[in-house]
């Protein structure tokens, strides 16, 4: 569905959207249990490594361990009111999970608990309010809760709470985001590759994506892939913000009878105009940007098995890179005057080094 949406429907038309879509979604996840577990378990596995990253030393004050209890309690309360068949408890439990939830909700984006990012916090809890609303049979809430979880953490809610509806709501906008990351990452990895013209190689788009070719990179071309990255991931979030609040417009203008004026359809475009566009189809897996993993809590920067900033590590081999190199350039210039055996001991020596150093900084 998500594939043939058209940019040309009309307001009630992206109303009527958003309510199906929404609303299956929601519908779906709440007859899944295990799904429902599954992402309890992750996001709690999340919640632990930022936890155990958290400096020991400092006291966790009692109102940020509140906060996280509410959470815990709202979400339990939830999963009751699921469960049960009695409609009076039910509705006991959607009421006192209503009001664990929206002391989360209602975090302030830009500050942490118990070094926890609120972002992510506030974002879970408007996920849980949207099916709490789905359960009271209110749909237009249900939906404000599910964009609003969008708008306050894009991020995480592509990559954790809700990668499917992302597909179908902001994907069919990034086509040109999408297209200025694949076109850069094929420039990037055509300089990678041992041999360009091999036509083997080049035809099969996917090997473009192929993170075994990371390994092959130079410290500068991982730092440049790397930043490519970060500009990509986010170009995404900022737009699925912009198209999240479009969207919350279009409900709000709906919902007063057209007494407001119909909201601005945004433009997503790309950190850079691309030079053409690319018609060979793109991995799925490439569309949704940059991802997470739970083993890295919610820090962007990648860390070593012992600590150390992965940074930091391969700046020093671009450092010993960057002195071998010159070490074999002086012998190089010191070999000009002699015969040509040891002219192509040097070219051989810089060769095997521009080998190894790569695969050293995967190691």
């Amino acid at each position: 569905m998500a594939g043939n949406l058209k940019f040309t429907m009309d307001q009630k038309d992206i109303v009527r959207f958003l309510t199906t879509t929404i609303d299956s979604f929601i519908q779906d996840r709440l007859f899944n249990k295990e799904q429902r577990t599954q992402h309890k378990e992750q996001c709690a596995e999340r919640l632990a490594i930022e936890d155990g990253s958290y400096d020991k030393d400092t006291e966790v004050e009692y109102s940020n361990q509140a906060i996280l209890a509410y959470l815990d309690w709202g979400i339990e309360a939830l999963e009751e009111a699921i469960n049960t068949y009695n409609m009076e408890t039910k509705l006991a439990r959607l009421d006192y999970a209503e009001k664990m939830l929206q002391v989360c909700a209602m975090l302030n984006p830009k500050q942490k608990t118990a070094g926890v990012p609120n972002y992510y916090l506030s974002a879970w809890a408007h996920l849980n309010l949207s099916y709490l609303w789905k359960l009271r049979n209110n749909v237009q809430n249900c939906v404000f809760h599910a964009l609003e979880m969008f708008i306050v953490d894009p991020f995480f809610s592509r990559i954790d709470f809700a990668p499917e509806l992302w597909k179908n709501l902001f994907l069919p906008h990034m086509s040109s985001i999408v297209g200025w990351y694949s076109e850069e990452r094929h420039r990037l990895m055509m300089e990678v590759i041992p041999d360009s013209s091999d036509l083997s190689f080049t035809a099969d788009f996917d090997q473009f994506f192929n993170e075994s070719l990371v390994f092959s990179m130079r410290p500068h071309q991982l730092d440049k892939l790397q930043k490519m990255e970060q500009l990509y991931g986010e170009s995404l979030d900022e737009n699925t913000r912009l198209y999240a609040k479009y969207y919350k417009d279009c409900m709000n203008s709906d919902s007063t009878s057209g007494k407001k004026v119909a909201p601005m359809l945004p433009i997503a475009e790309p950190p850079m105009t691309p030079m053409h566009e690319l018609s060979r189809s793109v991995p799925d897996f490439v569309k949704f940007g940059p991802i997470l993993p739970k083993s890295a809590g919610f820090s962007l920067t990648p860390r070593s098995k012992d600590g150390v900033n992965e940074t930091i590590r391969l700046e020093f081999i671009h450092i010993n890179f960057r002195f071998f190199e010159s070490v074999f350039t002086c012998v190089f210039v010191f070999c000009m005057c002699s015969t040509i055996q040891y002219q192509k001991v040097c070219y051989i020596g810089l060769y095997h080094l521009r080998l190894i150093i790569p695969v050293l900084s995967g190691c």
